[in-house]
């Protein structure tokens, strides 16, 4: 089959808005969006009206037995990930998932198998791994700019409250999932982490609550080691007051990288420093196109259900080993 991919959208909430959408409106010789669905009517129509006057439906399973829909991208509460994915691969749907994966690691160990019982196009929304900004940094690294790597720090520092667009997502607060927005957003980082220096092998993490109000754990730390021997610090906090940051400063033999947002600073000893700024989307655009070329032209995508699978897990493992004060061996 040729042209662009007709999409149905599952989940019409600020992802969908402001995310995913302004991506496709720059894709439509790829993708057609035929049919949108919310179980909550105001949010489908006015969706649906968005993205072209096109029809709505409430219930995802009557969307999913349309046969102008090839492929679906399902943006849901985290714990209606699992279900919603296995449905659409059964009513023969290819999929885009928004990630974390799953709720738990039970259910993300069964999507495991998924590829294998469904012939079908299946990847997570994981945008960090198509950010150019990450991946000019890899480029950076792969050509031993600043020579060998040993060391990285990343601190993600933000305020969240009530009054945050997120945060007044009920299913946000009363997470049905571990870790709350720890686990929501911090796989986009540990994503990251593992595309730059590769997969986790064991560390030390701490985890606490400063305001119960935007969720179960807000606060995080895990001082790890990967199985290249770079060692790190990855905090990520929530109710950080009166202080934000979301920067990573690699260290190597011959100079260091400071990334942030979409800003590249090189920093070598006696020499002016050199700053690169990317054209940076956030990675929606390529998610995008990534999952056009596997539906279309049959290419593996990046972020599969084993990425995604193994940047859940360590998140998870994680906060359980501090929960329980003890040594986290991925």
């Amino acid at each position: 089959m040729s042209g662009p991919i007709k999409l149905g959208i599952i989940g019409c909430g600020i992802a969908a808005r402001d995310l995913h959408y302004p991506a496709l409106q720059k894709l439509k010789d790829k993708f057609e969006i035929t049919v949108v669905c919310n179980h909550t009517e105001p949010k489908a129509r006015d969706f649906a009206e968005l993205v072209g006057n096109i029809p709505y439906v409430l219930d995802y399973h009557e969307l999913l037995q349309r046969d102008d829909v090839e492929a679906v991208d399902i943006i849901l509460p985290i714990d209606l990930n699992f279900q919603a994915t296995k449905d659409a691969l059964e009513a023969g749907k290819h999929v885009m998932l928004e990630k974390p994966i799953a709720a738990n690691l039970d259910e993300a160990d069964e999507m495991l198998a998924f590829p294998e019982k469904y012939p079908l196009v299946m990847m997570v929304a994981e945008n960090f791994r198509y950010r150019p900004t990450f991946r000019r940094v890899k480029d950076l690294l792969s050509a031993k700019v600043i020579g060998e790597v040993y060391s990285v720090f990343w601190n993600v520092f933000y305020h969240v409250d009530r009054s945050n667009k997120y945060a007044m997502t009920e299913w946000r607060i009363n997470h049905k999932y571990p870790g709350g927005f720890i686990t929501d957003g911090g796989v986009h980082n540990i994503a990251a982490l593992r595309f730059l220096f590769g997969d986790f092998e064991g560390g030390h993490a701490f985890v606490k609550s400063i305001n119960r109000e935007i969720g179960e754990q807000d606060t995080f730390s895990l001082q790890f080691r990967t199985k290249s021997g770079v060692d790190g610090v990855f905090s990520d906090f929530f109710s950080a007051n009166g202080y934000s940051e979301n920067r990573m400063i690699i260290f190597a033999s011959e100079g260091s990288i400071i990334v942030s947002d979409n800003s590249i600073s090189i920093l070598r000893q006696g020499k002016k420093t050199q700053l690169e700024t990317v054209d940076d989307d956030g990675g929606y655009y390529d998610e995008f196109v990534d999952f056009y070329h596997a539906v279309r032209n049959g290419q593996r995508v990046i972020a599969t259900f084993q990425e995604s699978h193994r940047d859940l897990e360590i998140i998870i493992q994680a906060l359980e080993a501090a929960e329980r004060k003890v040594r986290v061996r991925f």
